[in-house]
């Protein structure tokens, strides 16, 4: 089992780029794809029962940024911790670390639970429900903040199973928790025999079903077929390792918090516009979401190949990891932007079949593709991260929502109407590829004065 092991780890420092990438992403797309598809199949069937229920999924969109915030950062953190431990033959630390992570997250998914309930209709009407919209968006997210902790637990789980060299089975938990979520919502949502119609409330114990079948096969497999040694005295809180786990993770865990300030601006202005602009808002998330996340499954497989190759000194393979995933995730969001481009109508009638829904949503589609030639920025954080670079992963993690889209969001929609909404996601976006590119390019120099010099 040792020896299985260690061959896994040792692999990520010899085999081909393009094999590794391949083996390492492609169960974290297809699970990230099949994340992106439940929400995206939650607003086609909650767009059946009311185009408020489709706007009370937008709502609480910014308030699910907030958790992924709280969870992403412990997750990534310990995983480039991990990663870059087990490459320099760390392995106590790396079971530190591992162990932490656990430990962060009974005690924050607790406190942050707790919060969020206490909050939770003040939170809703901050990010633009409506007294219509209000009822559908509070009984949804009634039940995912009680589920918070169960979210946690996959997100954290997953990572520690992928970067000890085993995507597959990180992915399959995933994978087994969207799969089911796709099959509980609508019977759910709608009722199937003993079943009662819960409508958009059982959208959301559909994913509570689903994640909690994903966290129970991930904690069989870390118990069983773990690398990782739980011994108790692993979990006592150890401060440097905390704090190693949040000054990597603070980049993912401020980008998702800045997209939820993002989000909920644009929900405001969406809704200052109606109900309908802010239901095309909601899709448009959605769809995005497809996009984005064959790019964040991309970064998860080159987070650990970069932080592995870093810590054994292999600077020429920490290039060309980052070099051949971006254009892959180039590639992509190029083929969807063109579908985009060209089939905005048929897209949107998945959603709704409202003339004035449709009619609204072409221009807005259309304009907002062109932030899927984009998605090459996620690749970039995940590079800093990898290599244990906090303040330039913070910088380009948080560009994008911070720096760009916040200002345009606040002027654009005022100077050019809806059309500024739409416009200020491609335009933000295109400003942070740029910064990102730049810094990529600097430590791109700076890695390879390092390896000349030993």
């Amino acid at each position: 089992m040792a020896e299985a092991g260690r061959e896994r780890i040792e692999a990520m420092g010899r085999e081909g780029i393009s094999r590794l990438l391949l083996r390492f992403s492609a169960p974290a797309i297809i699970a990230n794809e099949a994340s992106a598809s439940y929400e995206l199949f939650d607003a086609i069937w909650c767009g059946r029962l009311a185009t408020e229920a489709l706007a009370a999924l937008t709502v609480a969109g910014p308030l699910m940024a907030i958790y992924r915030a709280i969870g992403s950062g412990i997750a990534v953190g310990s995983a480039s911790l991990i990663a870059r431990s087990l490459g320099a033959g760390r392995k106590d630390e790396a079971n530190r670390a591992a162990c932490n992570s656990i430990f962060l997250f009974f005690m924050v998914s607790g406190i942050g639970a707790f919060l969020c309930l206490l909050g939770l209709e003040l939170f809703l009407h901050l990010f633009g429900a409506s007294e219509s919209v209000m009822p559908f968006a509070y009984s949804y997210m009634f039940i995912e903040t009680l589920g918070m902790p169960i979210d946690f637990f996959l997100i954290v789980a997953a990572e520690l199973v992928r970067v000890q060299g085993s995507p597959t089975i990180a992915g399959i938990g995933l994978l087994v928790a969207n799969v089911a979520d796709m099959i509980w919502s609508p019977i759910l949502i709608f009722g199937l025999g003993p079943f009662p119609a819960l409508g958009i409330a059982g959208a959301a114990l559909g994913t509570l079903i689903g994640r909690s079948l994903g966290v129970a096969l991930l904690i069989l497999y870390l118990g069983f077929r773990s690398i990782y040694r739980f011994r108790l005295s692993y979990f006592i809180p150890d401060y440097r390792i905390i704090a190693n786990i949040y000054s990597i993770g603070a980049s993912s865990s401020l980008r998702a918090g800045a997209v939820s300030i993002s989000q909920m601006l644009s929900c405001r202005v969406a809704s200052s516009f109606g109900t309908i602009p802010l239901a095309v808002l909601g899709t448009l998330f959605r769809v995005n979401r497809i996009n984005f996340a064959f790019s964040i499954g991309i970064s998860q497989g080159v987070l650990p190949l970069v932080g592995y190759n870093f810590g054994s000194r292999k600077n020429d393979r920490v290039r060309k990891i980052v070099v051949k995933a971006g254009l892959v995730s180039l590639s992509w969001g190029a083929l969807w932007c063109a579908a985009a481009m060209l089939f905005p109508g048929q897209i949107l009638s998945l959603f709704s079949q409202d003339p004035d829904f449709i009619r609204e949503g072409i221009r807005g589609l259309q304009i907002f593709s062109i932030a899927f030639l984009m998605v090459p920025e996620v690749i970039i954080s995940s590079f800093f991260q990898g290599i244990g670079k906090a303040i330039p992963s913070l910088i380009v993690s948080s560009s994008r929502q911070i720096l760009f889209l916040i200002p345009c969001l606040l002027i654009l929609p005022y100077v050019f109407g809806i059309e500024g909404l739409w416009s200020s996601y491609p335009a933000a976006g295109a400003m942070a590829l740029t910064l990102g590119g730049v810094l990529t390019i600097f430590q791109f120099r700076k890695l390879n004065s390092d390896q000349i010099a030993t």
